[in-house]
């Protein structure tokens, strides 16, 4: 099909999407789920041909560890789309009901966005998660992987189709597109038939497609994302966390690229950094950071507010929780920042604060995730404030319309009539 056609197919599925039973979009699904178990042997034959492609052309770094669908992230993807069926099917919900003073009764209740778009390099595990939550949430998807993924992607795209034909439901309700570059730009052109555009990568990306559409965009941008050690931080708590922060999975977005330190613990910075440095961490740090660890590269202005998706540390040392507060609006994404601290009083002062789609409070940043947040996964994580913000699942791929039940209401009468025909 050429773009027009994908984007009218995925329109006319989008009509029968939103009004398609909870069993009938869950049993897609757990087809999907079954099928990954049943060829997951295929899958990794696949990835391991695009990790070779990739390889030979001189691909290393974050974007070839994002290409990675072994078996232990199919086996997630799996429990993913379990978990993802459980939850509840958010269409049809009501957000409010009132009964006004003259009898009408004003519901507001959910509804599917339409179309959804989504634009993404590497990730073959968001084939899956992006598949699964445009369709539970009653949307019809089309998805444009990178080419580093083709091979896994192709054979994604037939699994879906089977899955969705199986149920009963249009078989281009989710379509996985290899297409080009001008044919991408001629789909954001198409406004008139998509609804959403959801792009996730780098810069580039992201650039890209803002300039390029004609349709709405939610953002899933750089995530330079923040650990503070408060002056009241528990010490041990604050190990863990930085630690955590960074090493648990240093490619992801909402790893942490910077540790603030405040200058109360500057005898203390030392055993931290040190503990960083045995785990294999690069730290770069400021004037102060460097004096009171000589092992750690000094900084230059490029690592304040940079993405490294690698086991390197930007710190630096603060001396109050506003200058912290100030660093991380300054040179943060919006994305995820957390606070480790034993005082309710700067605690609150952070969550008021800073500006972002995540704020924790003496938790690791691991913890923005879809998972971990009772939504199953995500399908990303947006630094726009429109219309969602933070990790989105399901009801972020909703929006909303007015209900209202009536009894033969009018408002004006048959005099009113009268004056307006005269």
């Amino acid at each position: 099909m050429d773009t027009r056609q994908v984007a009218r197919a995925a329109k006319e599925a989008s009509d029968k999407l939103a009004v398609a039973s909870t069993d009938e979009k869950n049993a897609v699904l757990l087809e999907m789920a079954s099928l990954l178990e049943a060829k997951k042997g295929k899958i990794v034959d696949a990835n391991k041909a695009d990790m070779a492609d990739v390889k030979a052309k001189g691909v290393t770094g974050p974007l070839y560890t994002r290409l990675l669908f072994d078996e232990p992230k199919i086996a997630g993807r799996i429990t993913s789309l379990k978990k993802i069926a459980a939850l509840p099917d958010p269409v049809g919900q009501t957000i409010r009901s009132d009964l006004r003073p003259m009898g009408l009764q004003a519901t507001r209740v959910r509804v599917p966005l339409g179309v959804i778009m989504m634009i993404y390099e590497a990730r073959p595990h968001a084939t899956v998660n992006a598949g699964a939550y445009c369709l539970k949430a009653g949307n019809a998807a089309i998805l444009k992987g990178g080419p580093e993924a083709a091979r896994c992607n192709a054979l994604l795209d037939e699994m879906w189709r089977a899955s969705v034909a199986k149920a009963g439901l249009p078989e281009n309700s989710i379509q996985v597109v290899s297409t080009s570059f001008d044919e991408t730009y001629e789909l954001l052109g198409m406004n008139d038939l998509i609804d959403l555009v959801i792009p996730r990568g780098g810069p580039g990306l992201i650039k890209a497609v803002t300039e390029k559409s004609r349709i709405p965009v939610i953002k899933h941008f750089q995530g330079i994302c923040h650990v503070f050690i408060d002056e009241s931080a528990d010490r041990a708590k604050a190990q863990r966390i930085a630690l955590d922060s960074k090493l648990l999975l240093p490619a992801v977005c909402n790893t942490a690229e910077a540790l603030l330190v405040h200058s109360a613990h500057l005898a203390w910075l030392p055993e931290i950094l040190g503990e960083l440095d045995a785990y294999g961490v690069e730290v770069r740090g400021d004037e102060r950071v460097c004096a009171a660890f000589p092992k750690a590269t000094p900084a230059t202005k490029d690592d304040w507010g940079h993405e490294y998706l690698d086991t390197i540390y930007f710190a630096r040392v603060v001396d109050s929780v506003e200058e912290a507060i100030e660093h991380v609006n300054t040179y943060g994404s919006g994305h995820t920042d957390s606070i480790v601290t034993e005082s309710l009083e700067n605690a609150r002062r952070w969550a008021a604060h800073v500006d972002s789609g995540v704020c924790l409070v003496n938790a690791s940043t691991m913890y923005c995730d879809g998972e971990s947040l009772g939504m199953g996964a995500e399908i990303g994580i947006s630094t726009d404030r429109l219309h969602a913000r933070g990790p989105m699942g399901l009801e972020e791929l909703t929006t909303y319309k007015h209900v209202i039940w009536g009894d033969g209401h009018v408002m004006g009468t048959p005099e009113d009539w009268k004056k307006s025909g005269a």
